[in-house]
């Protein structure tokens, strides 16, 4: 029998057993349990195939498993951790996604076709928490404060959803959706380092990028750790003290100690260093154009422009002329730059909107009372994690 643990709050859990899931494995983790039952270690290979490649929605379609070892894996395991709650299309294309968790949480991943590309891409944007800690005011997520760290079979269960609904592969992934990444830092590896594998999604190392708005000792330990994946950090201001007030990470983690570490540690035989860069309407400057220049200065670093979308924000969004012009600005001062489109802003999936919609306004405001202090929460948040 399946057992369940059952959240009242951000603070308050009943105790109980979790659901054991079967994405939390990673292959070798798969072969211990195959052992364990007196299966061959290349019935891991299978299972991978099963629940990757061939993205099964239940125990019984794996033929080539005997009915016994397909009833014990049922018995003692749950395939899918989320279940479909709501499934939106955008006028260009953009599908978001809304999942209900076993314990009645909300999160959502974007489907994004071409990713205001040309080149084909598909990218599933997709959520590491419930919530966030980190308080960027330009963020929906940020609004519904932090709830718990996403496991990594609930991770990787948005990619296989997505990909069963719509009917496509996705070849590129971002963990750019509700939450801090770094903040759940051993799991959300963990889910890339499955995605990356050869009997699961086979996603290359290249096309899988983890975003972070600075959480430093995440950073460090990426680096050190020598993993492959691309590295996005949202910087969103040049200006120390403007910074801290739209993500008050900055009072904990200084963007000048994170140039300064990348500067030190970023071998230069990796991808270039990606900067998000939400535009508003008071940090597309010249001013902060040459800053921008200064503050990042070996060339191993492209800028990824990102125009601030509607919200429950008090924030100003640019006027195209402002943009253009800061645009030419970086362009004269050779900044490899690219503009990212806004997909998906007609449902709230672009860029700073998710936020699971089905959470309600009244604990809303509980939670975000609670995280008024935004730089205790985040020390807190940091030493819960680990990081």
């Amino acid at each position: 029998m399946l057992h369940y643990i059952t959240i009242i709050s951000s603070q308050d859990v009943i105790p109980s057993m979790k659901p054991l899931f079967i994405k939390n494995m990673t292959l070798p983790e798969a072969e211990v349990l195959f052992a364990s039952l007196n299966e061959k270690p290349y019935r891991a290979q299978q299972l991978f195939n099963w629940l990757y490649e061939r993205n099964i929605d239940s125990f019984m379609e794996m033929t080539n498993f005997s009915k016994d070892l397909r009833r014990t894996l049922a018995e003692q395991y749950v395939l899918s951790p989320l279940s479909l709650e709501e499934r939106q299309v955008s006028r260009d294309g953009t599908e978001k996604f809304l999942f209900r968790t076993c314990d009645d949480n909300f999160i959502e991943s974007v489907l994004l076709k071409n990713d205001g590309t040309e080149d084909g891409r598909l990218t599933i944007c997709i959520s590491s928490q419930i919530g966030c800690a980190m308080g960027c005011s330009f963020c929906e997520t940020a609004k519904i404060g932090f709830r718990r760290n996403l496991e990594t079979a609930e991770i990787i269960d948005q990619v296989c959803h997505v990909r069963r609904l719509s009917g496509l592969k996705n070849n590129n992934i971002v963990f750019m959706g509700m939450g801090e990444p770094f903040m759940n830092y051993d799991n959300v590896l963990k889910a890339a380092d499955i995605m990356n594998y050869s009997f699961g999604f086979h996603i290359s190392t290249r096309k899988i990028t983890i975003s972070t708005c600075g959480v430093l000792p995440g950073i460090e330990r990426f680096i050190d750790e020598k993993r492959p994946y691309n590295l996005a950090l949202s910087l969103n201001d040049t200006l120390p003290e403007k910074r801290q007030k739209v993500m008050p990470v900055e009072k904990k983690y200084p963007i000048s100690n994170i140039s300064e570490l990348l500067e030190r540690k970023f071998p230069v035989s990796r991808n270039r260093v990606t900067l998000e860069y939400v535009m508003r309407g008071d940090n597309i400057s010249k001013e902060d154009a040459m800053r921008l220049k200064k503050m990042f200065r070996y060339s191993r670093i492209k800028l990824n422009l990102i125009k601030l979308n509607e919200g429950k924000h008090s924030l100003d969004i640019p006027s195209p002329e402002k943009v253009d012009d800061f645009i030419r600005e970086l362009m004269i001062m050779n900044i490899p730059i690219s503009i990212r489109k806004s997909l998906g802003s007609d449902i709230s999936a672009a860029c700073g909107q998710l936020s699971g919609k089905r959470y309600d306004e009244k604990l809303t405001i509980v939670i975000n009372k609670d995280c008024a202090d935004a730089e205790t929460i985040i020390e807190e948040h940091v030493q819960q994690c680990g990081t």
